[in-house]
């Protein structure tokens, strides 16, 4: 009970939120979940908080949280006891402060990222930094930014904890050169008229500090050409002292809002290494000026000690307005407009705000014809509310993407914890990564054209086509699109605080579950992070595997691929150019070879390229000449695909055998083909080792039956094993001759059908033994040594699972079919568990079918009222109750006594169970 209960609670902490607190986190909730006295609970739920495993907040009521999870996923906790919500939000305060003071700044992985690492680059250099300069249009933060490089520094080291910082405005003394030097500089006693005694200027002042020169281009030539001294040899001169310099050791940062090259010496340039640009406020994204605005509300509300309530026109006026004053003006707008709402409505504990407390230029500027907010509530700005929490709720790139990893790692935990099924799992997952890509793709359309989106889209689309042909699969276009807008709109979010530990379950999960998948989307990821530059994240996979996994791909499995081999600088190349074009189809790779080059480097570029791609179905090589009958001796036993060598290759022969690949014909056919109507020679060469294993299915009425029978196989037996099924004519089967090209190829494990072809040393499995028969150990032939027993047993399961699945298809008309399947299989495992005993194939096969129809009969009410059969003993029907506790629960039905006799029939006497499907 400890441990459901803890997975509970960890489940849920990740959702947690202080705005909206949620029951579950209650002791009467997790009371009547867990079927627990609600005394009993609070004790047992006080008890792992005195142990450090729960935190409690003392409320009416009070909530329990799981602490390891929530310091995974928000902060830190320093106690386990907080008196309310604002109590531990306010404990993320008290950690030790963040030694990036630069994350401070809104922007600061979005438009301001790029600066930043600038304005470090400046702090980090050896020798006391450099020297900077900012620019940017006024309002943009400059001072701003200025000082906080102060506390960065600082924290970092870089500067003594009581550092100076000074500020000086160079504008006050742009007409007063004199003036300018003596308070920059400091002067001697008697350098002017009222220079009574020696005075230290705004550069001593900063000694062991850092120094910032606001309004920089309000210098003249003159005043610029005085702070050489100090950026060439880092001494200054006071005013009428010219014997003697004051070495200086200070950090220098200068500012302008003026265009670099018509303002300042090119000689003035030269000596700052460094210019930083901060954008203005029109040119950065939608979320950072929203997230602006929600940060200057909740320091006005905190100021004022009221809770701020926005109506959603005023948040829309205010994303809308151009401020020409950028950052600075819509800090002065927010406080005039909380300003007006104080004075008339003074003294009120909620303040609310709206368009009628802008200032009338602002209110104005929307226009008419702009859209209502859809039923938006109002925004309510706590002074007391963590400011993360804040920008969290509001910001949708944040929100909605984290929400949706933490929903799909909170599934796999459910997985885990045996709540749920892996296919039901599965599902929910790739539907909750479908609603996030729409949601971002439909309801992102700012930045739908954006410059970075469509360099994204480019580069995802380059490598799902070099990647889709190296694995052989093939994924809709609408995965490049959606994963092109995750890739933008993820990058803006801060570093995951998602649990590692449940990333790496689900990563390994994942890797042995879909092993091709798994790499394909690895491969994907990586070739993105290098050519994006960005900075790649564990789940951003899985995200992608689960989202593919539900789209499906176009098994490519069977297609052959060709190269081909010419010597000269480009001749093979420009013959599979032509070939291309023509065919408006990728088929062929080229090698183009030195005149010199030795048969086993040949070999070795075409092993290479073998290894490289998934090749199962055959590989034509064409060659210009010499090499037909040397290079396969290099490389015919490290191969595992069938290879065909036509030599005499031309244009025409190239453009004849890609049509033919297009079509999907063999390679063998291919090269017979050719070699009769041309004269050139062949050569076929079949792999030694390592064939792919594959079971075939066949139905002597046709391919029809054994292509269901394929898929029906194929959905049962795990991809991890590395067995393909294969659909084959019966008659083909028959004739030695034609099967040999089958067996020439694949290392053939059985043959599963409704008529033995009679295949030599190859087992052969009935379907009618295999659905109602044998059962595992019919599998067990198959894959007793390519499989672990359980394994097997899962095969087993899956199998009869599908099998009765089509079905109950035809007779169950008003269920979510899958969900009815699931719940009988879990009465089934039940019912083998209390039993002690296993049901056989034939018997489940019955029970999926005849309970299905039992659920419909009880939603229907149309059970059958009596019974006349053998009665069954009460410790039975006591079993049978227990089993069936789960449907009940899940239905909300009762399944009456007599429905109990019938299952017992089912179980105990002949069915009648068809032995043969009409479709096999």
């Amino acid at each position: 009970m400890r441990n459901e209960l803890l997975t509970f609670l960890a489940n849920q902490t990740d959702f947690f939120d202080p705005q909206n607190l949620s029951d579950v986190f209650t002791a009467r909730y997790l009371a009547q979940r867990f079927a627990l006295k609600r005394n009993t609970a609070s004790h047992y739920l006080n008890q792992l908080v005195a142990q450090g495993v729960l935190v409690k907040i003392i409320t009416r009521p009070v909530y329990f949280l799981h602490k390891e999870s929530f310091c995974q996923q928000f902060f830190d906790l320093s106690r386990n006891e907080y008196d309310s919500v604002a109590q531990l939000l306010a404990d993320d305060g008290l950690q030790t402060e963040a030694p990036d003071h630069f994350s401070l700044l809104i922007g600061h992985d979005g438009s301001l990222k790029k600066p930043i690492e600038q304005l470090k680059s400046a702090l980090f250099y050896p020798d006391g930094g450099l020297p900077l300069l900012i620019t940017g249009d006024s309002g943009t933060g400059k001072s701003y930014v200025a000082d906080l490089m102060h506390q960065f520094a600082i924290s970092q080291g870089l500067l003594a904890d009581d550092a100076p910082f000074i500020s000086f405005n160079c504008a006050q003394y742009a007409s007063n050169p004199e003036l300018l030097a003596a308070n920059l500089f400091g002067y001697v006693k008697g350098a002017f008229t009222g220079a009574q005694t020696d005075k230290q200027g705004a550069f001593e002042a900063a000694d062991g500090g850092m120094l910032f020169l606001d309004e920089v281009h309000r210098l003249n030539a003159e005043g610029q050409e005085k702070l050489f001294t100090w950026l060439d040899r880092k001494e200054i001169y006071r005013v009428g002292e010219t014997s003697q310099g004051h070495p200086v050791s200070t950090r220098l940062i200068f500012a302008t809002t003026e265009e670099l090259h018509s303002t300042f010496l090119t000689t003035f340039l030269r000596r700052i290494p460094i210019l930083v640009t901060l954008p203005d406020l029109q040119s950065r994204s939608r979320q950072e000026k929203e997230a602006l605005i929600l940060l200057f509300f909740w320091l006005e509300a905190k100021t004022l000690a009221v809770q701020l309530s926005l109506t959603p026109r005023l948040l829309q006026v205010l994303n809308h307005y151009h401020y020409r004053g950028n950052v600075g003006e819509l800090k002065n707008v927010v406080k005039y407009a909380v300003a007006a709402a104080w004075a008339k409505q003074r003294g009120s504990e909620n303040l609310t705000v709206g368009i009628q407390d802008l200032p009338e230029k602002v209110a104005v500027a929307l226009p008419v014809s702009a859209e209502p907010l859809p039923n938006e509530e109002r925004l309510t700005v706590d002074p007391n509310t963590s400011l993360v929490w804040l920008l969290r709720s509001r910001n949708p790139v944040q929100g909605i993407i984290h929400d949706t990893q933490c929903q799909v790692l909170a599934l796999f935990e459910q997985f885990n914890a045996g709540e749920l099924r892996w296919e039901d799992v599965l599902k929910l997952m790739g539907e909750e990564i479908e609603t996030l890509f729409d949601r971002l793709i439909f309801e992102k359309r700012d930045t739908t054209d954006s410059p970075m989106l469509l360099l994204t889209t480019q580069q995802v689309r380059e490598a799902f086509y070099r990647l889709e042909k190296q694995f052989n699969i093939q994924f809709n276009g609408n995965c490049i699109y959606a994963l092109s807008h995750y890739l933008v709109h993820r990058s803006h979010g801060s570093h995951s605080t998602l649990s590692h530990e449940r990333i790496r379950l689900l990563d390994d999960y994942l890797a042995q579950k879909t092993p091709l998948l798994y790499r394909f989307c690895q491969a994907v990821i990586a070739a993105l992070t290098q050519k994006l530059d960005i900075e790649p994240q564990r789940i951003d996979a899985l995200l992608l595997v689960l989202w593919l996994h539900k789209s499906g791909a176009v098994s490519q499995t069977h297609v052959s691929r060709a190269v081909i081999l010419a010597h000269g600088f480009a001749t093979a190349s420009s013959i599979a150019n032509v070939a291309n074009r023509l065919l408006k189809s990728p088929v062929f790779e080229s090698f183009d070879m030195p005149l010199d080059v030795t048969p086993e480097a040949i070999a070795q570029q075409v092993v290479n390229y073998i290894e490289s791609n998934a090749l199962s179905s055959g590989l034509m090589i064409l060659v210009d000449m010499g090499s037909l009958n040397a290079i396969h001796s290099y490389f015919q036993r490290r191969v595992a695909t069938p290879v065909a060598i036509i030599n005499n290759v031309s244009t025409s022969m190239a453009l004849y055998v890609g049509e033919r690949i297009l079509q999907g014909h063999l390679i063998e056919d291919i090269a017979r083909d050719v070699s009769t109507d041309l004269p050139v020679e062949h050569q076929l060469f079949w792999p030694q080792a390592n064939k792919p294993r594959v079971i075939l299915t066949t139905c002597v009425t046709g391919m029809g039956a054994a292509t269901n029978l394929c898929t029906l196989l194929k959905a049962s037996i795990p991809e991890t094993l590395g067995v393909d099924i294969i659909a084959c004519d019966y008659h083909m089967l028959s004739d030695s001759q034609e099967r040999q090209l089958i067996f020439n190829r694949y290392e053939v494990l059985a043959v599963v059908g409704t008529l033995d072809p009679r295949v030599p040393a190859v087992p052969w499995i009935s379907l009618d033994s295999l659905i109602a028969g044998g059962g595992s150990g019919q599998l067990m032939r198959i894959f007793g040594t390519i499989a672990s027993t359980d394994q097997v047993n899962e095969i087993n399961n899956l199998l009869l699972k599908n099998f009765s699945l089509r079905r109950v298809i035809e007779s169950v008309t008003i269920l979510d079919t899958g969900k009815v399947i699931n719940q009988v299989e879990q009465f089934v495992f039940r019912y083998e568990h209390l039993a002690g005993c296993q049901v056989p194939n034939d018997r489940k096969v019955a029970l999926y079918v005849h309970i299905s129809c039992l659920i419909e009969r009880l939603i229907r009410n149309a059970s059958p009222g009596t019974y006349s059969g053998q009665q069954c003993p009460e410790s039975e029907l006591t079993l049978l109750r227990q089993a069936f506790s789960v449907i009940e629960s899940s239905y909300s039905v009762k399944i009456p006594v007599v429905e109990l006799y019938y299952i017992h029939d089912v179980l105990t006497l002949e069915t009648e169970f068809i032995q043969q499907d009409q479709e096999f």
